[in-house]
């Protein structure tokens, strides 16, 4: 299945509530397929123009009026390729968020985003994120 109109996100560590730096790829249809509660390490391969995401099991989806059997979803963003050359794989986390996926990279690919939001936007990630204080009762 290939999915063309996305908005692609770098969430960098500490701004927006991230833990970690990761991407948001945003698109409602996305969220028929991975599944809220159901994120899975899938692997990832770098296409022309962004990147395929291989599914562990085909998932059936209502499109329309139409039924889908889709076994991977093609993302087509030009920020997907500076974190995946074509044909470069990884496996990695991908979740489901309220609009979309989230994709938690590995570290080479993680200091790829790094880079990208610190050239385009002059964004570096927080080293020291304060931890949540926790009443006790």
């Amino acid at each position: 299945m290939e999915v063309k109109e996305v908005s692609v996100y770098i969430h960098v560590k500490g701004y927006m509530r991230a833990r970690v730096t990761h991407l948001d790829v945003e698109n409602r249809v996305l969220g028929k397929i991975i599944h809220r509660g159901r994120g899975n390490m899938l692997e990832i391969t770098g296409v022309q123009g962004g990147i395929e995401i291989r599914l562990k099991n085909p998932t059936e989806i209502n499109l329309g009026e139409s039924k889908i059997l889709v076994h991977s979803l093609e993302l087509l963003h030009p920020i997907l390729n500076k974190v995946l050359k074509t044909g470069e794989s990884t496996v990695t986390w991908v979740g489901r968020k309220y609009d979309g996926i989230y994709l938690g990279f590995k570290k080479p690919q993680i200091e790829k985003l790094e880079h990208i939001a610190k050239m385009t936007y002059g964004i570096t990630p927080m080293e020291h994120l304060e931890k949540p204080e926790f009443e006790h009762s």
